[in-house]
């Protein structure tokens, strides 16, 4: 009689490890899911060759716990006629005419038990953009997942920069 001497605990792990890895490596290496938005919004055209701010559609980000995502009203300020023709600026023209929001998706979303103010990281802190939301006035079409991910070791190296408390209570609620 052969007697193995592979313990049957042994090989239950590393069944569960091949498994892991290779459903880490086929969903996509563990990213968030790709978003699509309703419209290619080229960051690039607004900010850099409008010379628009971020401020100025994502009202809030100065005087609030959250920054919004842009409104129909904000867009009515220059789109209520086609200025280039493109069939993506039609759908934004179309919206300011008839009036009806724009049904961005949200990418950047920090955890229910995290409390993050945008008020007091502009502001207060001094805390530009492009620290949490990586170089968006480069890009030509809408971001499909965060640029920079929201890790608490991120948050904590720019804490520890700042010298700002890295105590749990301080973020976590």
């Amino acid at each position: 009689m052969v007697r193995s001497n592979l313990n049957p605990t042994y090989l239950c792990r590393q069944a569960w490890f091949v498994a892991a890895f290779w459903s880490f490596l086929i969903c996509g290496c563990g990213l968030d899911p790709e978003i699509e938005q309703p419209i290619s919004y080229s960051h690039a055209l607004h900010l850099t060759e409008a010379g628009m701010d971020c401020v100025e559609c994502h009202i809030g980000i100065e005087t609030q716990l959250k920054a919004t995502l842009p409104s129909i009203k904000r867009c009515k300020a220059c789109h209520s006629k086609s200025k280039t023709g493109s069939a993506e600026e039609a759908v934004v023209v179309e919206a300011v005419l008839s009036n009806t929001e724009i049904p961005w998706k949200r990418i950047y979303q920090v955890p229910d038990h995290v409390f993050f103010s945008h008020r007091r990281h502009v502001k207060s802190g001094k805390v530009s953009c492009t620290t949490c939301h990586g170089e968006v006035e480069k890009l030509t079409e809408p971001p499909v997942r965060p640029i920079v991910p929201i890790l608490m070791s991120t948050c904590m190296e720019c804490h520890d920069h700042k010298s700002i408390s890295n105590d749990c209570l301080t973020c976590h609620v």
